[in-house]
């Protein structure tokens, strides 16, 4: 009994049942391929920027030298908006430069946080 080449009974590891479905089922490889690749440069992007921008995102402290006059409050005061406290400021003056006290004197050179 011959029948149709697209009406067999036994399909199992036939591949001419259906001649389209292979190429699909190619094709779908392909595309699955491409999309995981994209997604694979994708994330290879997103890490490469999130790296690179944090790599380089604490300053350097920035030095100041103690003019006659100046006081710790004064250098704070300079480096703070309106609206903020400068008390924390003048505290990270004091920590990042080892002072036990409040005097500084003119001439001294002084580390200035970078959250100053």
């Amino acid at each position: 009994m011959t029948c149709a080449w697209w009406r067999r009974e036994n399909t199992v590891g036939n591949g001419i049942v259906v001649p389209y479905i292979s190429p699909v089922r190619r094709d779908r490889a392909k595309y699955r391929r491409r999309r995981l690749g994209a997604l694979f440069v994708a994330a290879a992007l997103a890490v490469a920027m999130y790296v690179g921008g944090v790599a380089g995102a604490e300053s350097q402290p920035v030095h100041y030298t103690v003019a006659p006059g100046d006081t710790l409050w004064g250098i704070a005061i300079e480096r703070t908006a309106v609206w903020e406290d400068p008390r924390p400021k003048v505290e990270a003056i004091r920590e990042a430069n080892d002072l036990s006290g409040y005097e500084i004197y003119p001439g001294m050179t002084l580390k200035l946080p970078s959250t100053v």
